[in-house]
């Protein structure tokens, strides 16, 4: 359940940094920027961190070379 709102939370931090940017880039993205407001940026990253501290990367494990 943890990593399912990390990954929803994680979306919506994607759609907070996108949204201001899209009147100055692709047409087909104009219409997004209707639902931004400001500091939409700073909320955006705080919401995306917290996505991925929920989904919980790991570091792969790094054992004794080989050779």
């Amino acid at each position: 359940m943890r990593r399912i709102l990390g990954i929803m939370l994680a979306l919506v931090g994607s759609w907070m940094l996108v949204s201001p940017q899209a009147l100055t880039g692709l047409g087909e993205l104009k219409w997004m920027y209707k639902y931004a407001f400001s500091g939409e940026v700073l909320v955006g990253i705080v919401v995306i961190a917290i996505g991925f501290y929920l989904i919980d990367f790991k570091a792969p494990k790094v054992g004794k070379p080989s050779h």
